[in-house]
């Protein structure tokens, strides 16, 4: 993959399958879904930084689930939900793990 415009650092500290079901807003069925959840560091306007958890689909999270406990570098794409950002991982992309040299 060419390099993302956005991506996302932060530690892996979870991972699990969501349960299939139906939607509740529309009805439909949906299968179930590997997600991730990663913890990293946010900038403020200040120069200060607050922690964020972020909650991801992914396509496999036996990568992620080998980067446990360690800071990884993923590339994000970016939407708007109301006044919110969400974030989507591409598909194909896969976790590189991050060095202190190269963070």
């Amino acid at each position: 993959m060419a390099d993302a415009m956005f991506t996302l650092c932060g530690q892996v500290v979870n991972f699990f399958v969501q349960p299939g079901g139906t939607s509740k807003k529309t009805g439909e069925a949906f299968d179930p879904r590997d997600k991730v959840q990663i913890l990293g560091h946010v900038p403020l306007q200040d120069g200060k930084t607050k922690l964020d958890l972020v909650t991801l689909n992914v396509e496999d999270a036996r990568p992620f689930q080998a980067a446990q406990g360690k800071t990884i570098r993923v590339p994000v794409g970016v939407y708007a939900v109301g006044k919110t950002v969400g974030y989507f991982i591409p598909q194909g992309a896969k976790p590189q793990l991050v060095t202190s040299s190269s963070q």
